[in-house]
C-alpha cells in the first residue's frame, strides 16, 4: 500500500509542475484529491488490516493528503501570476501612440478651452501677460486672497452674495469662486506698471441646471499704470475691443451701471448680438482699498479689471442653451465644433456656412451625424421617449421674493464683528429667525427689540463671520448711505403675513434660486421709496392686507435694500 501511495504522489508531482494554466491544475487535483480519487480509495485497505495498524494508514493518506493540497495551492498561485503577467504583456497599450476611434475622426477639442484661448489671445495681443502657474493661480485658496483683500473683510454684506465651499472649519480655506484672488497674488508678487490676463476654474455652491453648474470657468484682466495714465475711456475702449473680437465687429455694446465690492466705479456690459441684448461681462476701476492692501500707493497708481464667465461665452456664440452639455462628454454634440476657435468659428458667429448639425448645437436628440447612425447599427433598437421641450423662462420680478412680516425679540452685538447686530426675528414661524445685520452704526441695540420690520425669508441660511443668518431685513437707504432705517409693516399687519405687491402676484423661488446675484441685481433696482415714502416696486406700493409699508420716517426717494 504504501509503495502505491507513493508512486501517485510521484505522478501527482509531474502532471502539476506541467499544468499550464488553473483550471489544468484543478483538473488534477481532482483526480488525485477528490472522492474517487487513489489516495482516497487507499483508505479501503482499512478493512484488511489489524486494529492496531489501521491508525498508521490513516496518518500516512492524510500526511500526503495535506502535501498535495499545499502543492496544489502553491502552483495556482504561481499559475495566476504567471496569467496576469501574460495577460499584461499580450494586452499592453502603448499610451504615447495616438489614441484612435474605432468609427475613425481624432475627435474634437473642447468648445470651451477654443472659447478660454481665444480670449487669452485677444489681450495677449494687447500685451497682457497670462497667468496660469499654480502657484499665481491656485485653486484651493485662502479666504483673504479671495475675499478680504478684494474689500470684502468678514463682515461685509457682499459676502452674501457667493456660496463658497470651504475646506477647514474656521473658513479660512476655500475652494476659489473668482479668479479675482490671481489679481491680488500679482499685486503682491509685481510691482506696476502691469498687465494681466488670469484663466481658470473657480467654484460655487450653485444648483446644477441649464445655465448654473458648481464648477465653471471665468478669465480676468487687470491693467495698472500710474494715476493718470488709464482711465474709464481706455477700460470702455479695451472691452468694446474685446467683445468685437469675441463676437464680431458688427455688435453694439453698452455698459450700465452696477457694484462690485473689488471696483469703483463698477459697470455691467450687455452685447446686441442675434437680435437681443445680452448680459455678457463685469468691469471697473480698481477700488483705491484693493490696491492699499496688496501694499500699492493709489495715490500713485490706478487701474482697471474686468472678468467674464467662459462656459457664458461659448453658450452665447455657439447657440448652446443648457450648460450640462458642456460636461457630458458626448460626442455628437462636440463634432459640431470646429478643431480650433480659428478654424470656423467667425462663420459660425454670423450664421454662416453652418451645416444642419453645427447649427443645432443646444440638441443631441437627433442622430444627425454619421457616429450616430453607426451606433445605431450596433445597439439594438429601444423605444425612444420623446422629450418635452425645456419651459419657457418665468418673469424674474419682486415676486419671487418672499418678503414676511417681522418683529424683532432680541438684538446683541456681535462679538467678532463691530459692524454687525445678531437678531432673533419672529416671522411667524415655530422659531425666530437668526439674521445678522449691519445696522450697528446707525441703531442701539436696545432700540431693536420690538421694532417691526419686513424680512426677505427665502435667503438660503448662512454664516456671517461664525453667527448663522437666515434672511435679510428691508430698509431704505439714502443717496450717499450716510442714513438708514427700517420699512415699517402697518401696525395691524399680523406676524408672518406675506408682503404682496399689486401685479406682481407669483410664487417666490426657492431658497437656492433666490440666492442668485443675478436675480437679486434684477429686482432691488426697483424697490424704491416713492415722495411719500411708501415702498414700492415699479411705482406700486409693497402691502400687508392692513395696508402699504412705508420707511420709518418716510424717507423719500430712496433706494431698498
Amino acid at each position: 500500500i504504501m509503495g502505491e501511495l507513493r508512486g501517485h504522489k510521484d505522478s501527482f508531482n509531474i502532471k502539476m509542475e506541467k499544468a499550464k494554466s488553473v483550471s489544468e491544475a484543478e483538473k488534477i487535483r481532482v483526480e488525485y484529491l477528490g472522492k474517487k480519487s487513489p489516495i482516497n480509495q487507499a483508505m479501503s485497505y482499512m478493512r484488511m488490516l489489524a486494529p492496531e495498524d489501521k491508525p498508521k494508514l490513516g496518518s500516512v493518506v492524510n500526511a500526503i493528503k495535506a502535501e498535495l493540497e499545499d502543492s496544489v495551492a502553491k502552483r495556482k498561485e504561481e499559475l495566476e501570476t504567471l496569467q496576469i503577467q501574460s495577460q499584461m504583456e499580450t494586452e499592453r497599450i502603448d499610451v504615447t501612440m495616438p489614441g484612435l476611434s474605432r468609427k475613425g475622426g481624432s475627435g474634437h477639442r473642447h468648445p470651451l478651452s477654443m472659447t478660454m484661448e481665444k480670449a487669452v489671445d485677444i489681450f495677449v495681443s494687447l500685451g497682457y501677460d497670462t497667468v496660469t502657474d499654480i502657484e499665481d493661480s491656485p485653486e484651493i485658496e485662502q479666504d483673504y486672497y479671495c475675499f478680504e483683500a478684494l474689500n470684502c473683510p468678514k463682515d461685509h454684506p457682499a459676502r452674501d452674495m457667493q456660496d463658497t465651499f470651504y475646506l477647514t472649519e474656521n473658513l479660512e480655506t476655500l475652494l476659489r469662486t473668482h479668479t479675482s484672488s490671481v489679481q491680488i497674488r500679482q499685486l503682491e508678487k509685481r510691482k506696476p506698471p502691469l498687465r494681466i490676463v488670469a484663466p481658470g476654474r473657480v467654484y460655487r455652491k450653485d444648483d446644477i441646471d441649464a445655465t448654473h453648474s458648481m464648477i465653471f470657468h471665468q478669465v480676468e484682466i487687470l491693467a495698472l499704470e500710474e494715476r493718470g495714465k488709464l482711465n474709464l475711456g481706455h477700460l470702455k475702449g479695451t472691452v468694446e475691443h474685446f467683445l468685437k473680437e469675441m463676437f464680431g465687429p458688427d455688435i453694439k455694446v453698452r455698459f450700465r451701471g452696477s457694484f462690485f465690492p473689488f471696483t469703483e466705479p463698477s459697470m455691467e456690459v450687455d452685447v446686441f448680438f442675434r437680435g437681443k441684448w445680452l448680459e455678457v461681462l463685469g468691469c471697473g476701476m480698481v477700488d483705491p482699498n484693493v490696491l492699499t492692501m496688496a501694499g500699492i500707493d493709489p495715490q500713485k497708481y490706478s487701474g482697471f479689471a474686468a472678468g467674464f464667465g467662459v462656459e457664458r461665452f461659448a453658450m452665447v456664440i455657439h447657440d448652446i442653451n443648457d450648460i450640462r452639455e458642456f460636461y457630458k462628454n458626448d460626442r455628437r454634440f462636440l463634432d459640431q465644433f470646429p478643431h480650433f476657435y480659428d478654424e470656423g468659428i467667425v462663420a459660425m458667429k454670423k450664421g454662416e456656412g453652418r451645416t444642419e448639425a453645427a447649427a443645432l448645437p443646444v440638441s443631441v436628440e437627433k442622430e444627425t451625424d454619421s457616429v450616430a447612425k453607426e451606433e445605431q447599427k450596433e445597439e439594438p433598437k429601444k423605444n425612444k421617449k420623446k422629450k418635452t421641450p425645456p419651459a419657457a423662462p418665468t418673469e424674474i420680478d419682486v415676486s419671487k421674493l418672499d418678503i414676511r412680516v417681522g418683529v424683532i425679540t432680541k438684538a446683541w452685538e456681535h462679538t467678532e464683528a463691530d459692524k454687525l447686530f445678531c437678531e432673533e426675528i419672529d416671522i411667524g414661524e415655530e422659531q425666530p429667525r437668526t439674521i445678522a445685520s449691519g445696522l450697528k452704526a446707525h441703531y442701539n441695540a436696545e432700540d431693536l427689540e420690538g421694532q417691526r420690520v419686513l424680512v426677505l425669508a427665502n435667503l438660503k441660511q448662512r454664516k456671517m463671520v461664525g453667527y448663522p443668518s437666515h434672511g435679510m431685513v428691508l430698509c431704505s437707504v439714502n443717496e450717499d448711505g450716510s442714513k438708514v432705517e427700517f420699512v415699517e409693516p402697518p401696525a395691524d399687519a399680523k406676524i408672518g403675513e406675506r408682503v404682496m405687491v399689486d401685479g406682481f402676484d407669483g410664487e417666490p423661488a426657492s431658497e437656492n434660486q433666490i440666492i442668485k446675484k443675478k436675480m437679486m441685481d434684477k429686482i432691488f433696482p426697483d424697490l424704491k421709496t416713492n415722495s411719500d415714502g411708501v415702498a414700492t416696486y415699479k411705482n406700486q406700493p409693497l402691502s400687508t392686507e392692513a395696508g402699504p409699508c412705508v420707511s420709518q420716517t418716510k424717507m423719500a426717494n430712496s433706494q431698498i435694500s
